[in-house]
């Protein structure tokens, strides 16, 4: 897959700039205009990646999730993987939720993500609908899907904090 950088504005009419993978520019075109976005520019360009650091960031995850929240560390894993592996496959993040709410076995983390989605719905992004439940999304979790909605990133920094959950869940 190529890689796709892209200026657009959203559906908030804010200026956002990021990447994408797609396999043409046509398809990179229509993930953007499908989410409803308005296209100011997009042209072939190298993937920005996410940079921090890692062991500060485990230290934190490993300290939140020591505190049991009814949503487990493996469940939060789980569900960050498949919400990028989602988003990266074209799916709308609203769409996505709603379909991991429905195989969802853990009926407290079915009932937060069928939340998220409606609050989605209602206009909400999905860092402003994470901020509703401190109890599953800690600070760090959220502001970096915050800081991935605002550059336009969202994609990979969802795939980065899923390698680092994977990665903490591996250490305990």
């Amino acid at each position: 897959m190529a890689v796709f950088q892209y200026i657009i504005k959203d559906i908030k009419g804010l200026r956002v700039e990021g990447t994408l993978k797609a396999t043409s520019m046509d398809e990179a075109v229509d993930k953007l205009t499908r989410e409803g976005s308005i296209i100011i520019s997009v042209k072939p360009g190298k993937e920005g990646a996410f940079s921090g650091k890692l062991s500060m960031f485990d230290k934190i995850m490993l300290t939140f999730y020591k505190i049991r929240t009814g949503v487990s560390l493996k469940i939060l894993v789980f569900f960050t993987r498949q919400l990028a592996t989602m988003f990266s496959a074209g799916l709308t993040i609203e769409k996505s939720l709603t379909n991991l709410a429905r195989e969802e076995k853990n009926k407290r983390f079915q009932k937060v993500l069928l939340r998220l989605s409606n609050d989605i719905k209602k206009g909400y992004s999905l860092s402003e609908s994470m901020e509703l439940h401190p109890g599953v999304f800690n600070s760090l979790y959220i502001a970096l899907v915050k800081a991935g909605e605002v550059s336009g990133t969202l994609h990979t920094v969802l795939d980065e904090l899923a390698t680092y959950l994977e990665k903490i869940e591996d250490t305990r």
